[in-house]
């Protein structure tokens, strides 16, 4: 029986014809980059007129409008004046307010004096509202005022301060069964320092840094975006499950925790956690070219951003106010949002399950399906391997392009961004055609499906195995993949039953979306320094797509790879000859 059916899938040369046709592939690669897009939208900011016990971008942005009206860095009236408006606020929501000054280091004066300024303190705001229980640890809320020179800092940090009072005012003091403490900081952009100086690195701490159980910090880099928890405090096994327990709308992911435990960068949040302080760290980073910007104006500032940056803040700082008991230290735990919905945490361990359950769901397919040659087998690992390598190299050598092999303005560089996104996409997509191009598409389809799926599953493991935290980026695409394929060769093994090709489909459009969305949060992240690193979707990309490829010959995919690849030095093009973007700051290299 199996010589019969395999024989009947055979083509004339000796491969096997791939079912699919060009529009279910076309409308495939269409519904996953649109579900994708939507996954990255933000939320319509709740107007000022809302519920008063929801959070309100209508009404963040009154204050958002006050903060920015003009650049105020550490030390200028504009400084003070902000201030002095903060503390009234936050008078009349009920806190009692005093300022915590803290001289300069050396090397923030240094800063401040080539912006201009003069020798200056660093004024921190530190507010108290007791709760039920004031002998219980507290909630922490901050966020920094100052902006960096030139820019009136609508998002950096205005969108967190507003975020932090309107929080302050949604949540009342009758609900609060611990007392609630906001820390609003100066000099953060000149090296944390009022947090420092709060949490006690280089000095004695604030009394009350010890009252501290939980904290939770607003940060942007860039003026939209939905917004991310990207850091959480030590031992956050408990914490996660609090915020899958009280977060709507989430976008969080372990990966990026770990990631960012690995990079050299800091917020306010890291003098905390040095300190053993549990919470989480959030911050959008969308439309990078505000970032420092003198267009970072109150009407450039996306509102859905400060919205979901808000929102999550206030769902996750409610819950911690109160529950009976602040969450205890425990293991960290594995997470991530799926498509922007819901959060799915586990113990690492889970992670050596889910390649199990893959491998044996990969194994059921192999059973019910034609013997694989291994020279097919041998194609799907080599298809695997090339894949990423191309694109790596494509995305590389079109970056270099983008102007990244001269001393370019980094800011310059950040205005850039959507345009160096569109480029490694191109060129992402251009790799997967010189892996579809080593051996055409009329090749043996279960063997090299078996390649694909042996290649993804080993990189599951190894994940799995050096950095637990990553697994669900791949773990979970390649898991419906796996199920996907069982499901559809009990429907019918040849995939040709349009019941099969609809699981298959679907299960594209789900693993392309999920990628996709972990794609572009991995571009903006590391901005346009490094932007190879997404080329480690491309197996995944091979292993959804594979069976539903239409036949392709080698010169045809060649041709579509030349022709991306020239789309995409075009695009770079475009990034290196233009002038300098009028959102680059006035203290940057390139303006003298």
């Amino acid at each position: 029986m199996n010589r019969m059916l395999a024989k009947a899938m055979v083509s004339g040369d000796g491969g096997q014809r791939l079912p699919g046709r060009w529009p279910v592939l076309v409308l495939v690669l269409l519904l996953g980059a649109l579900l994708a897009t939507l996954v990255a939208q933000t939320p319509a900011p709740v107007p000022a007129t809302a519920d008063p016990a929801v959070f309100s971008a209508g009404r963040a942005m009154a204050d958002v409008r006050v903060i920015a009206r003009e650049p105020h860095p550490t030390g200028s009236a504009a400084n003070a004046a902000v201030r002095a408006y903060l503390v009234k606020r936050l008078q009349s929501l009920g806190f009692d307010v005093r300022l915590v000054t803290r001289t300069l280091p050396a090397k923030p004066q240094e800063r401040l004096r080539k912006w201009g300024g003069e020798t200056a303190d660093a004024v921190s705001i530190v507010a108290l509202r007791q709760g039920a229980d004031t002998a219980s640890p507290a909630v922490a809320l901050m966020a920094h005022y100052d902006s960096v020179w030139g820019s009136p800092g609508a998002a950096d940090d205005g969108a967190g301060v507003a975020s932090v009072l309107e929080i302050a005012r949604a949540i009342p003091r009758a609900a609060q069964k611990r007392d609630l403490i906001v820390l609003i900081t100066d000099a953060e952009e000149l090296g944390l320092v009022g947090a420092r100086g709060f949490f006690g690195e280089g000095a004695a701490a604030d009394p009350l840094a010890a009252h501290i159980g939980a904290l939770v910090n607003l940060e942007t880099r860039g003026g939209g975006g939905r917004a991310s928890m990207f850091e959480t405090g030590p031992g956050n096994g408990n914490m996660i499950d609090l915020l899958v327990g009280s977060m709507a709308n989430p976008n969080a992911n372990s990966l990026a925790v770990k990631i960012y435990e690995l990079l050299p960068n800091s917020t306010d949040f890291t003098p905390a956690k040095k300190r053993g302080i549990a919470g989480f760290n959030f911050a959008f980073i969308g439309d990078a070219r505000l970032y420092h910007s003198p267009l970072a104006t109150p009407d450039a500032l996306d509102k859905g951003a400060l919205q979901h940056l808000g929102g999550q803040a206030f769902d996750v700082t409610r819950a911690l106010l109160t529950a009976a008991a602040l969450p205890a230290p425990a293991p960290d735990k594995v997470f991530s949002d799926v498509l922007g919905r819901f959060v799915i945490a586990y113990p690492a361990w889970v992670g050596w399950v889910l390649v199990a359950i893959t491998a044996a769901l990969a194994l059921l397919v192999l059973r019910r399906t034609p013997n694989s040659r291994w020279r097919d087998i041998g194609r799907g690992l080599v298809d695997s391997f090339a894949a990423p390598v191309a694109a790596a190299v494509l995305i590389y050598a079109g970056n270099l392009l983008s102007g990244a092999d001269k001393k370019a303005d980094y800011y310059d560089r950040l205005a850039a961004l959507p345009r160096l996104e569109a480029q490694a996409l191109l060129l992402f997509v251009a790799g997967l055609c010189i892996a579809f191009a080593i051996g055409g598409a009329r090749r043996g389809l279960w063997g090299v499906w078996t390649g694909l799926m042996l290649f993804n599953l080993a990189m599951v493991a190894a994940t799995q195995w050096a950095l637990p935290a990553a697994t669900p980026v791949l773990a979970w695409p390649v898991l419906v993949a796996a199920l996907a394929m069982a499901l559809a060769v009990r429907i019918d093994v040849q995939l040709r039953k349009v019941g099969a090709r609809a699981v298959l489909a679907a299960a594209a459009v789900f693993g392309l979306a999920f990628a996709g969305n972990l794609g572009h949060y991995v571009l903006l992240g590391i901005g346009p320094g490094m932007p190879s690193a997404i080329a480690v979707f491309a197996p995944l990309a091979l292993l959804l797509l594979w069976p539903l490829l239409p036949p392709l010959r080698h010169r045809t995919a060649f041709l579509a790879a030349l022709v991306l690849a020239l789309v995409a030095a075009g695009v770079a093009l475009s990034v290196r000859l233009d002038p300098i973007a009028p959102s680059v700051p006035p203290y940057s290299d390139s303006k003298g």
